[in-house]
């Protein structure tokens, strides 16, 4: 390293960008999120030479290494790249290595969406033993891009549209922590001329380069050819969209805030929320849908919990002209309509679940059949595009192969959840997802042969989607044995 005064203005240009979002107001001491790649090394050269913001005193940087422990000789290098470099920034280097079994897989593996949760986890331990006032990431512009991208493909709503957050409260802090990226305004290519200009070189993780991972297509296949075939200012266009989005979100949760505060009835019981069904349906949908997701996050299925089929399935009850209706929303997250208002409820911890004794064949075209408090069926139908209920989904006729059945969770069981960029440990998944370790052994898994197709209420699997229109077709549908009665 050979200085940092750099492309001329970068330095200025980074402080403006902090003060005007407010990013760093108020913080004493900064952790930099370094895995030794170009952004987070570009991130710690800006927050180096960063004053402070007017009349405040300069942070205190620290440096922080997280060795996941997954990439062998590579990920040891890394760690002592990054280690040297805060040396020469004059930084305190922090540093935790993940032991290969925090990864539950054959070989000491981390799946993706493991591994963010041991990194969250390690933050936010960080933040509570050095009294973080900040921990920044190196996220920018094209991350936003990407991020915004890939939603869309996987489907999402106004708040996904926002993209990556400049600021949040770090989770697990107390509210003290904050997670800052204030590249998100900068290119990759800025952040690379900026190294370049400082004569400082940085670690480049070849995983980056594979396009079976769908973040690296969208980033070498997908953004390129939009630029040169649709439109060559789209990149302009998703930040502008981003900008919009968040804006709207955070107008739609204000009036959520109000609509819930309005249509909640004061005689609850614990672990139940009650609305009534007349206040509630004087506000618009997309009200309504962050209610419901507000609602969601305080009974504490899990984080980013809420989805589309839920909030469907919400206002099928909520619009019920029986009086009395319900559904269930995964996670042990319940809806019922009684009269005039509807209560969401989340079954207790230690409500055991007993499984089923025997699996059963399911036939396609054949009779329902049922297992534990279920029934399932399947039919062959023509495609009527994507289901919205949760307890229906479409599969490929030839990807099921010899045909299906239906089975509680086995030891090893692995799901390739449909949109995830390759399969996981079922465990895991159904912990992500908020399903209690009880409840657990309660869900119907239709498999083909050792394959799971669908985890009933919660995700179909990627290998048995359907590719297109012309495909041949299979309804699954299952139901709670009491609902049909």
């Amino acid at each position: 390293m050979k200085g940092n005064s750099g492309v001329d203005g970068y330095p200025e240009r980074f402080a403006l960008d902090c003060e005007e979002g407010k990013l760093l107001d108020g913080a004493e001491r900064i952790l930099v999120a370094c895995s030794g790649g170009p952004d987070s090394i570009a991130l710690a050269l800006l927050l180096a030479a960063y004053p402070g913001p007017p009349g405040g005193s300069r942070p205190e940087i620290l440096i922080g290494h997280l060795n996941h422990s997954i990439r062998g000789e590579d990920a040891d290098l890394d760690e002592s790249f990054v280690r040297e470099f805060a040396a020469e920034l004059g930084c305190r280097f922090i540093n935790a290595r993940l032991s290969p079994a925090t990864g539950e897989e054959p070989g000491g593996l981390l799946s993706e969406g493991r591994a963010r949760q041991l990194r969250y986890g390690v933050f936010a331990d960080w933040a509570r033993e050095l009294r973080l006032d900040c921990i920044a990431t190196g996220h920018h512009r094209d991350d936003q891009h990407e991020t915004i991208l890939l939603r869309l493909c996987r489907g999402t709503g106004i708040a996904g549209l926002a993209g990556i957050p400049p600021v949040r409260t770090l989770e697990n802090t107390g509210g003290r922590t904050r997670l800052v990226r204030p590249l998100l305004g900068w290119s990759r290519a800025e952040l690379l001329d900026y190294l370049a200009s400082c004569e400082q070189g940085f670690r480049t993780d070849q995983t980056n380069t594979s396009l079976d991972i769908p973040r690296n297509r969208v980033r070498h296949e997908v953004l390129p050819l939009l630029e040169e075939h649709v439109h060559p200012g789209v990149r302009s266009s998703l930040s502008h969209l981003a900008g919009q989005a968040a804006d709207l979100q955070e107008d739609l949760e204000s009036l959520a805030g109000g609509a819930l505060h309005a249509a909640r009835l004061a005689d609850e019981r614990a672990g139940r929320i009650s609305l009534a069904c007349v206040e509630l349906s004087a506000w618009p949908p997309g009200v309504r849908r962050e209610v419901y997701a507000a609602v969601a996050r305080e009974l504490g299925p899990a984080e980013g919990f809420f989805t589309r089929r839920q909030f469907d399935s919400i206002e099928g009850v909520l619009g019920s002209l029986q009086g009395r209706a319900g559904a269930d929303l995964g996670g042990g997250l319940r809806v019922e309509r009684a009269g005039e208002h509807i209560e969401f409820s989340l079954a207790p911890l230690d409500e055991p679940q007993a499984p089923p004794v025997e699996d059963v064949l399911l036939q396609v075209d054949g009779e329902p059949v049922t297992w534990g408090g279920w029934s399932l069926s399947a039919r062959r139908e023509a495609w009527g595009g994507p289901c919205s209920d949760p307890f229906e989904e479409w599969v490929d006729e030839y990807s099921i192969g010899d045909g299906l059945l239906v089975r509680g969770r086995l030891p090893g069981d692995r799901v390739w959840p449909l949109g995830a960029p390759g399969s996981k440990k079922l465990k895991e998944f159904l912990r992500e997802s908020g399903v209690s370790s009880p409840g657990r052994d309660g869900i119907p898994l239709v498999v083909s042969g050792e394959k799971i197709v669908w985890v009933v209420g919660q995700r179909l699997c990627q290998p048995f989607s359907i590719s297109s229109a012309e495909s041949r077709a299979v309804r699954l549908q299952a139901q709670r044995i009491e609902e049909t009665a």
